[in-house]
Formats: C-alpha cells, structure tokens, sequence
C-alpha cells in the first residue's frame, strides 16, 4: 500500500470517528460537516484503490467521479432540510423531527411532498455505486477475478452505514430518548441499507443518468419546501 493510500484510509477512519460522534449527538455540529464526514469515508475507500492495479485504479476513478457527480443532490437535499427546519444544526434538525414529528410525516403538504422528494434524492446518492475489478463466479483469489482488498470493501460498508444514518437523522430520526425512538432510527436504517443492497445488484438507470435524475428531484424537493414553509 502507497503513502497516498495510507493517506487517504486514514482520512476514512478520521471521517468514522466524526460522523459517529455527531450522529450519535456525542457533539453538536452543522448538517454539512455531518454530511461532509459521512460522504468522506467512500471517498477515502475509493481513493485508496487510485494507486492499485489498473483493474481497480480504473474503476475508482470512476466512482470518484461519479461521487463528485452526485455531490449536488446531495448539498440541494440538504438545503431543502434546512428551509424546512430554518437551521443548520444537526441538534435542531433532530429535536424537530421528535417535537414535530417526522420530517416525512408532518407540515405543509407542500413542505411534505418536497421533504419526501429531498429524502428520494438523498436515497439515489446513496445506493448509487460503480462496479469496481472484475468478477467471476470463481473464489476470491482466483485468476480473473480482481476485487477490492477486504478492508477496503469493510471501509466503504461504513460509509454506507453512515451516510443511511445521517439520512434517518435529517428526515426520519428523533432524538433517541426511548425505545419508540430507538424504533424509527433502527427501522429507517435498515430499509435504507436494504435499498443500498439492491441497488448493487440491480442496475435501474445507466450510472451519469443517476446524479441528473437526483439533482432534478432534490431540486424539486428544495422548490416544494420553499412554497411550503416550516411546520
């Protein structure tokens, strides 16, 4: 492994520790930052197969791409959070979604249609991935078949886990104060995550469609909330 590669895990593992203790509320911190540290964990999977082999290499540059492809809808999903709940932090985002209710459920019709077209958009950034190596049906250190190293697969599973985390705290997740709570976390959770798992096997729209498609629609999102107005 290069020092460029040793880098850029580090800077995975960095964005483990901080997306864990703002999304747990161990501290308090901005959505974006969140948002930021979550996104960078993939990131750094992916920049640590740059200096691999020209299978893999090939293949991280372009999901790096398509990442930096994505980062729009994922900034438009956020401001569309931010004019629902008319502040930045991830504390006040929260504590809405547990006075108010949550953010899918509760408000303006307007301010709901686009908070569930938002959390859409979010959920493409989030199960949109490019195959990287190549596969066969044969083992893992088999000839021909050219997959990530185990840790780095292990690495961008947490990235996965957080960036659904981050998720379920902007639209679903109050904060966790009883096991009512503790249920909408834990069930947002899973279905993303189930959803991410089926958006590796199945191909539902050619990969530069994905970041237009969820560009449109947190756009919309953002339009929708901004008529609506806060609950």
């Amino acid at each position: 492994m290069s020092v460029r590669s040793r880098v850029a895990f580090a800077s995975g593992a960095a964005g483990v520790v901080g997306a864990t203790l703002l999304i747990s509320g161990r501290y308090e911190g901005s959505i974006v930052l969140a948002l930021l540290l979550a996104v960078s964990i993939r990131t750094a999977a992916l920049g640590v197969l740059v200096g691999a082999g020209p299978i893999l290499a090939g293949g991280a540059a372009r999901a790096l791409r398509a990442r930096a492809w994505l980062a729009p809808a994922w900034a438009i999903a956020l401001a569309a959070v931010v004019a629902r709940t008319g502040s930045t932090a991830l504390a006040d985002v929260r504590g809405g979604n547990a006075v108010i209710g949550p953010a899918l459920f509760n408000g303006p019709a307007l301010t709901v249609a686009g908070t569930w077209l938002a959390f859409a958009a979010a959920g493409i950034a989030l199960i949109a991935r490019t195959p990287i190596g190549a596969e066969t049906a044969a083992g893992r250190a088999a000839a021909g078949r050219v997959v990530p190293p185990a840790a780095v697969t292990r690495l961008e599973a947490i990235g996965v886990l957080a960036e659904a985390a981050l998720i379920v705290s902007l639209f679903i997740g109050p904060q966790v104060v009883d096991g009512v709570d503790a249920a909408w976390w834990a069930g947002g959770i899973v279905a993303l995550l189930a959803a991410a798992w089926y958006g590796r096997r199945v191909r539902l729209l050619m990969p530069f469609s994905l970041p237009v498609v969820a560009g449109a629609i947190a756009t919309g999102g953002l339009v929708l909330v901004s008529l609506g107005g806060k609950p």
